[in-house]
Protein backbone atom coordinates (compact mmCIF):
# COMPACT_ATOMS: atom_id res chain seq x y z
CA UNK A 1 0.00 0.00 0.00
CA UNK A 2 1.05 3.24 -0.88
CA UNK A 3 1.53 5.40 2.22
CA UNK A 4 3.16 8.98 2.77
CA UNK A 5 5.78 9.24 5.66
CA UNK A 6 7.69 12.04 7.09
CA UNK A 7 8.64 14.49 9.33
CA UNK A 8 6.31 17.09 11.42
CA UNK A 9 8.79 19.50 10.95
CA UNK A 10 8.77 18.78 7.05
CA UNK A 11 4.90 18.44 6.56
CA UNK A 12 4.81 22.14 8.55
CA UNK A 13 7.17 23.61 5.92
CA UNK A 14 5.20 21.85 3.04
CA UNK A 15 1.85 23.62 4.21
CA UNK A 16 3.34 26.90 4.67
CA UNK A 17 5.26 27.23 1.61
CA UNK A 18 2.35 25.77 -0.67
CA UNK A 19 -0.55 26.09 0.79
CA UNK A 20 -1.55 29.87 -0.53
CA UNK A 21 0.28 29.35 -3.84
CA UNK A 22 -2.18 28.94 -7.07
CA UNK A 23 -3.19 25.65 -7.69
CA UNK A 24 -0.86 24.84 -10.94
CA UNK A 25 1.87 26.41 -8.89
CA UNK A 26 1.62 24.04 -6.17
CA UNK A 27 4.10 21.18 -5.58
CA UNK A 28 4.04 17.67 -6.66
CA UNK A 29 3.84 16.99 -3.12
CA UNK A 30 1.79 18.72 -1.81
CA UNK A 31 -0.40 17.48 -4.50
CA UNK A 32 -0.10 14.57 -3.59
CA UNK A 33 -0.68 14.72 -0.21
CA UNK A 34 -4.32 16.63 -0.83
CA UNK A 35 -4.92 13.54 -3.06
CA UNK A 36 -3.98 11.05 -0.39
CA UNK A 37 -5.57 12.98 2.78
CA UNK A 38 -3.68 10.66 5.17
CA UNK A 39 0.07 10.92 6.16
CA UNK A 40 2.31 9.66 8.76
CA UNK A 41 4.37 12.02 10.28
CA UNK A 42 7.23 11.59 13.38
CA UNK A 43 6.93 14.41 16.34
CA UNK A 44 8.00 14.70 19.60
CA UNK A 45 5.20 17.25 20.52
CA UNK A 46 2.33 16.37 18.47
CA UNK A 47 0.20 19.89 17.33
CA UNK A 48 -3.19 18.90 18.06
CA UNK A 49 -4.33 22.25 16.59
CA UNK A 50 -2.82 22.32 13.77
CA UNK A 51 -3.49 18.75 12.94
CA UNK A 52 -7.37 19.76 13.00
CA UNK A 53 -6.69 23.06 10.87
CA UNK A 54 -4.90 21.04 8.05
CA UNK A 55 -7.93 18.28 8.18
CA UNK A 56 -10.74 21.15 8.01
CA UNK A 57 -9.15 23.23 5.37
CA UNK A 58 -7.41 20.29 3.22
CA UNK A 59 -8.86 16.91 3.93
CA UNK A 60 -5.38 15.86 5.35
CA UNK A 61 -5.63 13.52 8.45
CA UNK A 62 -2.34 13.49 10.32
CA UNK A 63 -1.45 10.10 12.17
CA UNK A 64 1.34 10.36 14.39
CA UNK A 65 1.16 6.58 16.19
CA UNK A 66 4.32 5.57 13.86
CA UNK A 67 6.37 8.08 15.33
CA UNK A 68 8.84 5.91 16.61
CA UNK A 69 9.31 3.95 13.59
CA UNK A 70 9.60 7.05 11.42
CA UNK A 71 12.46 8.57 14.21
CA UNK A 72 14.11 4.66 13.49
CA UNK A 73 14.54 4.81 9.52
CA UNK A 74 17.48 7.11 9.95
CA UNK A 75 19.36 4.39 11.95
CA UNK A 76 17.40 1.86 10.50
CA UNK A 77 16.81 2.45 6.89
CA UNK A 78 16.53 -0.94 5.80
CA UNK A 79 12.82 -0.99 8.13
CA UNK A 80 11.38 0.85 5.52
CA UNK A 81 10.74 -2.95 3.68
CA UNK A 82 7.87 -3.44 5.94
CA UNK A 83 6.40 -0.25 4.14
CA UNK A 84 7.85 -1.54 0.80
CA UNK A 85 5.58 0.71 -1.76
CA UNK A 86 5.04 3.21 0.18
CA UNK A 87 6.98 7.20 -0.14
CA UNK A 88 10.14 8.59 2.92
CA UNK A 89 10.52 12.12 2.89
CA UNK A 90 12.90 12.55 5.40
CA UNK A 91 15.70 14.87 7.31
CA UNK A 92 18.66 13.37 5.23
CA UNK A 93 20.72 14.74 2.85
CA UNK A 94 19.11 13.74 -0.99
CA UNK A 95 22.76 11.71 -1.62
CA UNK A 96 21.65 9.54 1.47
CA UNK A 97 18.19 8.89 -0.13
CA UNK A 98 19.59 8.00 -3.08
CA UNK A 99 21.47 5.58 -1.27
CA UNK A 100 18.57 4.11 0.27
CA UNK A 101 16.82 3.82 -2.57
CA UNK A 102 19.50 1.55 -4.39
CA UNK A 103 19.99 -0.21 -1.00
CA UNK A 104 16.25 -0.93 -0.53
CA UNK A 105 14.44 -0.15 -3.74
CA UNK A 106 12.15 2.23 -1.86
CA UNK A 107 10.98 6.02 -2.80
CA UNK A 108 13.06 8.50 -0.33
CA UNK A 109 13.63 12.08 -0.93
CA UNK A 110 15.06 14.75 1.09
CA UNK A 111 13.06 17.39 3.01
CA UNK A 112 15.19 19.42 1.35
CA UNK A 113 14.41 18.80 -2.50
CA UNK A 114 11.18 17.13 -3.29
CA UNK A 115 10.95 15.76 -6.49
CA UNK A 116 8.13 13.47 -7.48
CA UNK A 117 8.55 14.19 -11.30
CA UNK A 118 8.72 10.26 -11.60
CA UNK A 119 5.55 9.30 -10.07
CA UNK A 120 3.20 12.01 -12.25
CA UNK A 121 1.99 11.59 -15.59
CA UNK A 122 4.38 8.62 -16.71
CA UNK A 123 1.50 7.29 -19.21
CA UNK A 124 3.15 6.46 -22.41
CA UNK A 125 1.12 3.73 -25.00
CA UNK A 126 2.76 1.74 -26.75
CA UNK A 127 1.34 0.06 -30.27
CA UNK A 128 2.55 -3.21 -30.87
CA UNK A 129 1.87 -4.71 -34.61
CA UNK A 130 1.56 -8.40 -35.21
CA UNK A 131 5.23 -9.54 -36.72
CA UNK A 132 6.38 -6.06 -37.03
CA UNK A 133 8.94 -4.67 -34.51
CA UNK A 134 8.78 -2.23 -32.04
CA UNK A 135 12.49 -0.69 -31.58
CA UNK A 136 13.92 -2.96 -28.67
CA UNK A 137 10.72 -4.53 -27.21
CA UNK A 138 10.11 -4.62 -23.86
CA UNK A 139 13.41 -2.51 -23.25
CA UNK A 140 11.50 0.20 -25.25
CA UNK A 141 8.31 0.38 -23.24
CA UNK A 142 10.16 -0.15 -19.73
CA UNK A 143 12.52 2.89 -20.91
CA UNK A 144 11.08 5.25 -18.24
CA UNK A 145 9.82 2.58 -15.03
CA UNK A 146 13.18 1.77 -14.85
CA UNK A 147 14.23 4.65 -13.29
CA UNK A 148 11.81 3.74 -10.25
CA UNK A 149 13.53 2.18 -7.39
CA UNK A 150 11.73 -1.98 -7.35
CA UNK A 151 11.93 -4.17 -4.97
CA UNK A 152 9.43 -6.73 -5.75
CA UNK A 153 7.29 -7.77 -8.85
CA UNK A 154 3.94 -9.24 -9.40
CA UNK A 155 3.48 -10.51 -13.14
CA UNK A 156 -0.50 -11.75 -13.94
CA UNK A 157 -1.75 -13.41 -16.76
CA UNK A 158 -3.89 -16.41 -17.50
CA UNK A 159 -2.29 -17.19 -20.83
CA UNK A 160 1.22 -16.43 -19.70
CA UNK A 161 1.83 -20.18 -21.10
CA UNK A 162 -0.36 -20.66 -23.52
CA UNK A 163 1.22 -20.27 -26.49
CA UNK A 164 4.89 -22.53 -27.06
CA UNK A 165 6.82 -20.84 -30.22
CA UNK A 166 8.50 -18.00 -30.32
CA UNK A 167 6.35 -15.61 -32.92
CA UNK A 168 2.95 -16.28 -30.94
CA UNK A 169 4.48 -15.44 -27.61
CA UNK A 170 6.50 -17.46 -25.64
CA UNK A 171 6.33 -17.11 -22.15
CA UNK A 172 9.80 -17.75 -20.80
CA UNK A 173 11.21 -15.73 -23.17
CA UNK A 174 9.07 -12.99 -22.02
CA UNK A 175 9.48 -13.48 -19.01
CA UNK A 176 13.24 -13.52 -19.42
CA UNK A 177 13.20 -10.21 -20.88
CA UNK A 178 10.95 -8.41 -18.49
CA UNK A 179 13.27 -9.47 -15.56
CA UNK A 180 16.25 -8.78 -17.12
CA UNK A 181 14.68 -5.36 -17.74
CA UNK A 182 13.32 -3.97 -14.72
CA UNK A 183 15.12 -5.80 -11.75
CA UNK A 184 17.51 -3.38 -10.46
CA UNK A 185 21.62 -3.33 -11.10
CA UNK A 186 21.83 -3.30 -7.62
CA UNK A 187 19.88 -3.79 -4.26
CA UNK A 188 20.82 -4.53 -0.65
CA UNK A 189 18.49 -6.79 0.10
CA UNK A 190 15.98 -9.78 -1.59
CA UNK A 191 13.99 -9.28 -4.75
CA UNK A 192 10.39 -10.71 -4.67
CA UNK A 193 9.02 -11.81 -7.73
CA UNK A 194 5.16 -13.72 -8.32
CA UNK A 195 3.91 -15.04 -11.58
CA UNK A 196 0.05 -15.91 -11.78
CA UNK A 197 -1.52 -17.75 -14.70
CA UNK A 198 -4.36 -20.17 -15.16
CA UNK A 199 -2.70 -23.91 -15.51
CA UNK A 200 -5.41 -24.86 -17.08
CA UNK A 201 -4.85 -23.08 -20.15
CA UNK A 202 -0.88 -23.85 -20.66
CA UNK A 203 0.50 -25.39 -24.01
CA UNK A 204 -0.59 -29.00 -23.69
CA UNK A 205 3.51 -29.62 -24.37
CA UNK A 206 3.75 -28.14 -20.79
CA UNK A 207 3.09 -28.65 -17.38
CA UNK A 208 2.70 -26.97 -14.02
CA UNK A 209 6.13 -28.35 -13.15
CA UNK A 210 8.27 -27.84 -15.84
CA UNK A 211 7.03 -24.55 -16.42
CA UNK A 212 8.33 -23.91 -12.51
CA UNK A 213 11.19 -25.26 -13.39
CA UNK A 214 12.21 -23.63 -16.31
CA UNK A 215 11.54 -20.50 -14.15
CA UNK A 216 13.72 -21.04 -11.49
CA UNK A 217 16.50 -22.23 -13.94
CA UNK A 218 15.73 -18.38 -15.91
CA UNK A 219 16.28 -17.07 -12.22
CA UNK A 220 19.55 -17.81 -11.99
CA UNK A 221 20.46 -17.08 -15.25
CA UNK A 222 20.18 -13.71 -14.55
CA UNK A 223 22.93 -13.79 -11.85
CA UNK A 224 21.86 -10.87 -9.73
CA UNK A 225 24.27 -9.93 -6.72
CA UNK A 226 21.40 -10.30 -4.17
CA UNK A 227 18.97 -13.05 -3.46
CA UNK A 228 15.12 -13.22 -6.02
CA UNK A 229 12.77 -15.33 -4.09
CA UNK A 230 10.47 -16.46 -6.95
CA UNK A 231 7.13 -18.00 -6.12
CA UNK A 232 4.74 -19.49 -8.82
CA UNK A 233 0.87 -19.51 -8.26
CA UNK A 234 -1.41 -21.30 -10.53
CA UNK A 235 -5.00 -20.06 -10.41
CA UNK A 236 -7.60 -22.10 -11.43
CA UNK A 237 -11.25 -20.91 -12.70
CA UNK A 238 -12.66 -22.63 -9.69
CA UNK A 239 -11.24 -20.00 -7.05
CA UNK A 240 -13.25 -17.26 -5.74
CA UNK A 241 -10.90 -14.73 -7.11
CA UNK A 242 -10.36 -16.28 -10.74
CA UNK A 243 -12.74 -13.63 -12.40
CA UNK A 244 -10.84 -10.59 -10.72
CA UNK A 245 -7.28 -11.20 -12.09
CA UNK A 246 -8.58 -11.45 -16.01
CA UNK A 247 -6.33 -8.24 -16.70
CA UNK A 248 -3.01 -8.30 -18.29
CA UNK A 249 -0.27 -6.70 -15.77
CA UNK A 250 2.58 -6.22 -14.40
CA UNK A 251 3.14 -4.52 -11.59
CA UNK A 252 6.01 -2.78 -9.03
CA UNK A 253 6.12 -0.52 -6.50
CA UNK A 254 6.02 2.46 -7.79
CA UNK A 255 4.24 1.28 -11.35
CA UNK A 256 2.32 -0.30 -13.41
CA UNK A 257 2.19 -1.80 -16.98
CA UNK A 258 -1.45 -2.91 -18.93
CA UNK A 259 -1.21 -5.13 -21.69
CA UNK A 260 -4.75 -5.17 -23.43
CA UNK A 261 -4.18 -9.37 -24.84
CA UNK A 262 -1.06 -10.70 -23.37
CA UNK A 263 2.37 -10.25 -21.96
CA UNK A 264 4.01 -12.89 -23.74
CA UNK A 265 3.80 -10.02 -26.51
CA UNK A 266 7.63 -10.06 -28.37
CA UNK A 267 9.29 -12.42 -29.98
CA UNK A 268 12.86 -10.10 -29.22
CA UNK A 269 11.83 -6.82 -30.47
CA UNK A 270 9.07 -8.36 -32.87
CA UNK A 271 5.24 -7.94 -31.60
CA UNK A 272 2.98 -11.74 -30.74
CA UNK A 273 0.10 -9.67 -31.24
CA UNK A 274 -1.40 -6.10 -32.53
CA UNK A 275 -2.59 -4.38 -28.95
CA UNK A 276 -1.66 -1.22 -27.26
CA UNK A 277 0.62 -1.71 -23.98
CA UNK A 278 0.77 0.72 -21.42
CA UNK A 279 3.57 1.83 -18.49
CA UNK A 280 2.13 3.95 -16.16
CA UNK A 281 3.67 5.49 -12.56
CA UNK A 282 1.43 6.24 -9.61
CA UNK A 283 -0.59 9.35 -10.57
CA UNK A 284 -1.23 11.96 -13.41
CA UNK A 285 -1.95 15.36 -13.30
CA UNK A 286 -5.51 14.56 -14.15
CA UNK A 287 -6.12 12.47 -10.79
CA UNK A 288 -4.23 15.26 -9.08
CA UNK A 289 -6.78 17.09 -9.83
CA UNK A 290 -9.56 14.47 -9.21
CA UNK A 291 -10.61 14.71 -12.84
CA UNK A 292 -9.64 10.89 -13.25
CA UNK A 293 -8.64 7.79 -11.09
CA UNK A 294 -4.78 7.28 -10.72
CA UNK A 295 -2.95 4.64 -12.14
CA UNK A 296 -2.37 3.95 -8.25
CA UNK A 297 -6.07 2.31 -7.90
CA UNK A 298 -5.10 -0.34 -10.59
CA UNK A 299 -2.49 -1.04 -8.80
CA UNK A 300 -4.21 -1.33 -5.31
CA UNK A 301 -7.22 -3.64 -6.95
CA UNK A 302 -5.06 -6.58 -7.98
CA UNK A 303 -2.95 -5.85 -4.87
CA UNK A 304 -6.10 -6.46 -2.37
CA UNK A 305 -7.22 -9.32 -5.08
CA UNK A 306 -4.18 -11.14 -4.50
CA UNK A 307 -3.82 -10.42 -0.78
CA UNK A 308 -7.51 -12.20 -0.61
CA UNK A 309 -6.15 -15.11 -1.93
CA UNK A 310 -4.26 -15.36 1.40
CA UNK A 311 -7.56 -15.07 3.16
CA UNK A 312 -9.15 -18.29 1.60
CA UNK A 313 -6.13 -20.24 2.85
CA UNK A 314 -7.84 -21.04 5.75
CA UNK A 315 -10.92 -22.79 4.03
CA UNK A 316 -9.71 -26.96 3.24
CA UNK A 317 -11.73 -27.01 -0.18
CA UNK A 318 -9.75 -24.37 -1.61
CA UNK A 319 -6.33 -26.35 -1.58
CA UNK A 320 -7.61 -28.20 -4.58
CA UNK A 321 -8.27 -24.61 -6.89
CA UNK A 322 -4.40 -23.63 -7.42
CA UNK A 323 -1.21 -25.41 -7.48
CA UNK A 324 1.62 -22.89 -5.69
CA UNK A 325 5.62 -23.47 -5.76
CA UNK A 326 8.38 -21.43 -4.17
CA UNK A 327 11.90 -21.40 -5.17
CA UNK A 328 11.45 -23.96 -8.05
CA UNK A 329 9.76 -26.45 -5.45
CA UNK A 330 5.43 -27.36 -5.47
CA UNK A 331 4.46 -27.02 -2.16
CA UNK A 332 1.54 -29.29 -0.85
CA UNK A 333 -0.03 -26.48 0.09
CA UNK A 334 0.62 -22.33 -0.24
CA UNK A 335 0.98 -21.06 3.48
CA UNK A 336 1.15 -17.19 2.23
CA UNK A 337 2.63 -15.26 -0.20
CA UNK A 338 6.68 -14.45 0.26
CA UNK A 339 6.20 -11.09 -2.12
CA UNK A 340 6.16 -8.30 0.65
CA UNK A 341 4.23 -6.55 -1.72
CA UNK A 342 1.12 -8.96 -0.73
CA UNK A 343 2.18 -8.99 2.74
Amino acid sequence: MFNIFTTQSILKQTIASESEKPKKEQSLFFRVLKARKKVFVSTEHSDQQWQEELHDKYGIIVNVQKSAYISSLQTYPEKMLENPSSLFVLELSPAECLAIEKNYGVLCRSGANINLSLLIDMNDEHTTTEHEPLAKGWATVFNDVVKLPSNSLLICDRYLFSFRYAKAGNGFINVKEILTELLPSELNTDYHVTIVFDPTAINRSYTFKNIVTELYKLKNFLRKEYPIYLEVLGLCPDHPIYTRLHNRRIVSNYFIVKAEHKIAAFDKNIGTVSQSITPQALFTLDSLNRQSSPPLKSIEQIVATLKEFSKFLASNYIHSTYIYALEGEIKERCLGFKNRMLK
